[in-house]
């Protein structure tokens, strides 16, 4: 079974709505943002249901055919006056409503579930699971802590798993394998004349960067690199780190 974690006042009561009237033949549709785990609340409550793509061409169909339906991308659905959802349960989840009239006329229900942002405990099950996952799928055995400000909640649970990955693999990197991955790149754009210093930015960009957040003084990088200030300044002008 499907599970869903949630500490959310607000989804524990559409949990608790839904499951009073799950046994009627009654619709409910679950708005709210991409990547906020709507499906998976609807398969978690309805785990037995059919499940259809609202862009499916079969959708009319499927609808017609079995009485438990999970209507995904509901907000896809060309021509939402022709469902029939009379002696069905169904649960349908959408990313906005078009039509606020008709989506009333078709469901008894209508949840606006709140984005992950607004949900902090929710948020940190998910950080904690999608770390769990990272590191075992990352094969990453050290113990890493992350910066939990550079996780990333622009698109939600999507954006906030791609930058845990991203961190994991940042952290864990080794020399060796850092060489690997600018060979690569360097290898496949090895063309044309001064290579050297076309690309010299890929090292002296990110080396006087990380300097000059982690010694605040230029004088102190300078020192540090083995280099005179003034060429360093002159280097963070060319770079545009000003």
């Amino acid at each position: 079974m499907k599970q869903f974690f949630t500490k959310d006042k607000q989804i524990e009561s559409i949990i608790r709505n839904i499951n009073i009237t799950k046994t009627l033949y009654l619709s409910s549709l679950i708005v709210g943002e991409p990547y906020i785990g709507k499906k998976t609340l609807a398969i978690y409550l309805f785990p037995n249901a059919t499940i259809v793509d609202g862009k499916s061409d079969d959708l009319n169909s499927v609808i017609a055919s079995n009485e438990e339906i999970i209507i995904i991308n509901f907000e896809k659905i060309k021509n939402i006056d022709s469902l029939d959802l009379s002696n069905k349960r169904v649960i349908a989840t959408t990313s906005y409503i078009s039509n606020e009239k008709l989506i009333d006329e078709k469901f008894s229900f209508i949840y606006q579930m709140p984005s992950l942002i607004e949900r902090e405990a929710d948020m940190n099950i998910l950080i904690d699971r999608f770390i769990i996952e990272a590191k075992s799928n990352l094969m990453v055995q050290d113990d890493i802590k992350l910066n939990y400000k550079k996780f990333d909640l622009d698109n939600n649970s999507k954006s906030l798993r791609k930058s845990i990955y991203k961190q994991l693999v940042y952290l864990s990197i080794k020399d060796d394998e850092v060489e690997t991955i600018l060979y690569d790149f360097l290898y496949n754009r090895f063309d044309g004349d001064d290579i050297y210093r076309k690309f010299l930015y890929l090292y002296e960009r990110p080396l006087i960067m990380a300097g000059l957040k982690k010694f605040k003084s230029q004088l102190k990088l300078s020192s540090i690199l083995g280099i005179n200030r003034n060429t360093l300044r002159k280097k963070i002008n060319e770079l545009e780190l000003n």
